[in-house]
């Protein structure tokens, strides 16, 4: 065999053993990224606290059989087993624990250890948390605290019955009033309530009254006809002020455009009309209806109005 054909086959020799160690690696690399552990403590509070014994449990420890499995508790403390163990820290701070395979692979979490306190009496007495007032339709969260208990029971007094059996529940009411919230536990003797109203969602809604424009209109015209028929004959200022006034809200033309028609069967433009009003009535004139031909802009107005004892 020359030596190009002997290098070919250590090649291929070479190839042929990183397969096979590719191989016997791959499944099992594969079965320990299903790996994980968790931390459960003793008193269930959610919390690590000092000289508590803690569990530290495998999710599958079938995935691990035949390895070899040591915890490591990050102060120098460690434990080897394949399964589940307990441990209870002396001093309070953080702790990275690792559960290390075969000295190969690691699988680390952090825990932080606090100094925790014996339950008192007062731990026992439940608490509801939740808004004073929520709406129709919308997720409304309720949170019950007691540090001791372990089972809840919820009533938001629509139902009639239990709503929920959790900590922190989540409801949705369906009609708007004032409810009272009841929460009982396994520590307590009587019901813990809290009251909270409920508001429709969007407000059901109303039409606009209907505002008489044109009554408005009419009956402004009608209180400064009669300012004019009220005001002496030296009263120029005020005359000119009320004139003014109808010219630039109502008329779009000049006054002596407008036709004025009085009681059906007298006719003048409106300046002269407002002047005779003026000076020559001698406050004696009562205006008793105004009609318009356009409420914007008219150029025609029919005014009823009558004098003492007869009508003009």
């Amino acid at each position: 065999m020359n030596i190009k054909n002997r290098t070919v086959v250590i090649l291929l020799s070479c190839i042929a053993v990183i397969l096979v160690i590719v191989a016997l690696l791959f499944p099992y690399n594969k079965r320990l990224s299903n790996l994980d552990f968790s931390i459960v403590d003793d008193n269930s509070n959610h919390q690590y606290e000092l000289n508590e014994e803690l569990s530290f449990k495998i999710n599958d420890s079938t995935l691990i059989s035949d390895k070899k499995a040591v915890w490591y508790f990050g102060n120098g403390d460690s434990i080897v087993s394949k399964g589940s163990v307990n441990y209870t820290y002396d001093k309070a701070g953080k702790y990275l624990v690792t559960l290390k395979i075969d000295d190969k692979f690691d699988f680390s979490k952090q825990i932080n250890i606090v100094n925790g306190r014996r339950l008192t009496a007062r731990d026992s007495i439940t608490k509801i948390f939740c808004p004073e007032f929520g709406y129709v339709g919308e997720e409304i969260v309720f949170t019950g605290y007691s540090p001791s208990s372990n089972n809840w029971y919820w009533e938001f007094g629509e139902t009639g019955t239990i709503d929920s059996y959790e900590k922190q529940a989540i409801y949705i009411f369906t009609q708007p009033g004032i409810y009272t919230v009841k929460l009982e536990t396994d520590k307590t003797k009587y019901p813990i309530t809290k009251v909270i109203e409920v508001l429709q969602l969007y407000e059901p809604f109303k039409e606009p009254e209907a505002v008489d424009s044109s009554g408005i209109v009419l009956n402004d015209i009608k209180k400064r006809l009669q300012t004019i028929a009220n005001l002496g004959a030296r009263d120029t200022k005020t005359y000119r002020e009320q004139v003014n006034y109808l010219k630039n809200k109502y008329i779009c033309n000049d006054l002596s455009d407008v036709v004025v028609v009085v009681n059906e069967e007298k006719y003048n433009d409106f300046l002269s009309y407002c002047q005779g009003l003026h000076y020559l009535e001698g406050n004696e004139t009562i205006i008793e209806d105004v009609k318009l031909d356009n409420i914007k802009c008219f150029k025609q107005i029919n005014i009823t109005q009558k004098t003492k004892n007869k009508t003009k």
